[in-house]
C-alpha cells in the first residue's frame, strides 16, 4: 500500500539571549504517513445505500471517506435507491479520489382523472383524490410496471412500460353504471356477479340506503338506513359497479325473484361504460 506523505510543521521557539542578544527559533518538521482516500458524495435527490465498497447509508448532500486496501485499481462502487441499483466506477492511482453519485431510479406519476378519489394498491399504496397527481420511483428498470388501483371496490390496472426515464400515468377509468331492467312478470330482489369462469357469485340482497344501492349482500344492520330493496316487474334499478367487490370489465349477472326460482342468468356481459341490461323469460338457463 502506498502511503501519503504530509507535512506537520511543530514549532519549537527556544527562546535564549546570545551575547550580541539575539533571538533564536529552531523548527523541527516531522512527517506521518496516510493511505489514500476514496470520497463518495451523494448527489441523486435522494438518499442512497451504499453496498459496496462499504455498507452505509448517504443522505442527499452529504458524503462518506473510507480508505480501501488496494489504491491502485478501478474501484466499483455500488448503491441501492428504492429496489433499484446502480454501480460507478472510480479510478484510484496511489492518491486520493472523489466519485459523486448522481444516477436515480425514473419516476412515475399518477394523475387521478376518474372523477372521484382513487386508492393505488401497487407499487405503493396511497390514496389521490380526483385531479390531483401522486410521484414514486419505479420499483424496476426496463420492465412493464403494473398500476392497480380502486375506485370504490372495483379494481383496476393500467400498464407502465419503464425505460430509464420518468413515466406520467393518467388514470380515467371508473366504475360504470349498470342499470337492470325487470321485463320478467315477476319481483326480483337478489342480485349476483362474477367474473366469467370464476364459480363464486358475489352479491346477494339489494341493499339500498336513500334508494340508492349502495350494495349486494346482506345488510348491515337498521342503524346505517340500510335496508333490502326489490326490482317489480317493468321497473329498473342502477347500480354503480364501484360498490361491487369484482375487477374486470367482463361480468356474468344473475337475479332471482322472492323465492329463489326461477334464475335468471346473462353470461359474458361486456361492461365498459353505463349500460341498460334487461331481464328477460328467456334468460332462464
Amino acid at each position: 500500500m502506498v502511503k501519503i506523505s504530509t507535512a506537520l510543521v511543530l514549532v519549537f521557539a527556544i527562546v535564549g539571549f546570545t551575547s550580541c542578544d539575539t533571538l533564536v527559533r529552531r523548527t523541527l518538521i516531522t512527517s506521518v504517513d496516510r493511505s489514500p482516500t476514496l470520497t463518495i458524495v451523494n448527489q441523486t435527490g435522494l438518499s442512497v445505500v451504499v453496498t459496496a465498497p462499504v455498507s452505509e447509508t448517504v443522505a442527499n448532500g452529504a458524503r462518506t471517506l473510507l480508505q480501501p486496501t488496494e489504491t491502485n485499481q478501478v474501484i466499483n462502487v455500488t448503491y441501492m435507491i428504492g429496489h433499484v441499483q446502480f454501480t460507478e466506477q472510480v479510478t484510484m492511482a496511489n492518491a486520493d479520489a472523489t466519485i459523486t453519485l448522481t444516477r436515480r431510479p425514473p419516476t412515475i406519476t399518477v394523475v387521478n382523472r376518474t372523477g372521484g378519489q382513487v386508492t393505488i394498491n401497487a407499487p405503493v399504496f396511497t390514496d389521490v383524490g380526483n385531479g390531483e397527481s401522486h410521484q414514486f420511483l419505479t420499483p424496476a428498470l426496463n420492465q412493464v410496471i403494473p398500476v392497480t388501483y380502486r375506485v370504490g371496490l372495483m379494481y383496476f390496472t393500467e400498464q407502465v412500460t419503464m425505460g430509464d426515464q420518468d413515466v406520467t400515468v393518467t388514470l380515467t377509468r371508473a366504475p360504470p353504471t349498470l342499470t337492470l331492467v325487470n321485463n320478467t312478470g315477476l319481483t326480483l330482489n337478489t342480485i349476483f356477479l362474477r367474473v366469467p369462469g370464476n364459480p363464486i357469485w358475489s352479491g346477494g340482497n339489494i341493499m339500498v340506503r336513500g334508494g340508492v344501492v349502495v350494495g349486494l349482500g346482506e345488510a348491515h344492520g337498521a342503524g346505517e338506513g340500510i335496508s333490502a330493496a326489490s326490482i317489480i316487474n317493468g321497473d329498473s334499478m342502477q347500480i354503480w359497479m364501484g360498490n361491487v367487490p369484482l375487477s374486470g370489465d367482463r361480468f356474468d349477472v344473475r337475479t332471482e325473484p322472492v323465492g329463489g326460482s326461477p334464475t335468471f342468468v346473462r353470461s359474458n356481459v361486456h361492461v365498459t361504460g353505463d349500460l341498460t341490461l334487461a331481464f328477460t323469460q328467456a334468460d332462464v338457463p
